[in-house]
């Protein structure tokens, strides 16, 4: 008799989304935070352009979240990128492509929790130090 397996949504989810899972990924994917981040992420299509650590064809959001590291306005900054999309910030990362626009297509708590996820990975490189 064949035994079947099952794997939980979220291990799917940390297994096909970016594969640049490292330390830090393994760490936080215990945190419930941020699986629930990375899988909104996941099912907006984020992770098709972006990865944590690495280029894919937008920055990773590790180098993002370092950028925005001092601005007080970084949230807001970033929310209202997601929303309207953006082009130039990154221009010498990603050859000129734009990040379209998320705005009636993303739930405005889907998009804050992304950010909070984003912005939060400076805190977490800086404590590795």
């Amino acid at each position: 008799m064949k035994t079947i397996k099952l794997i939980s949504i979220p291990a799917i989810l940390i297994m096909f989304s970016g594969c640049d899972i490292n330390e830090d990924m393994r760490s936080l994917s215990s945190n419930q935070g941020a699986a629930n981040a990375r899988a909104i992420a996941a099912n907006n299509g984020c992770m098709g352009c972006h990865a944590v650590s690495n280029l894919i064809v937008g920055p990773g959001w590790k180098k993002v979240s370092q950028f925005y590291l001092d601005n007080p306005n970084a949230r807001n900054i970033l929310i209202n990128k997601i929303k309207a999309g953006g082009k130039g910030t990154w221009n010498h990362e990603t050859g000129g492509e734009s990040m379209p626009g998320y705005e009636g297509k993303m739930a405005e708590e889907d998009i804050a929790v992304v950010v909070d996820y984003i912005l939060s990975l400076s805190q977490i490189s800086e404590s590795n130090k």
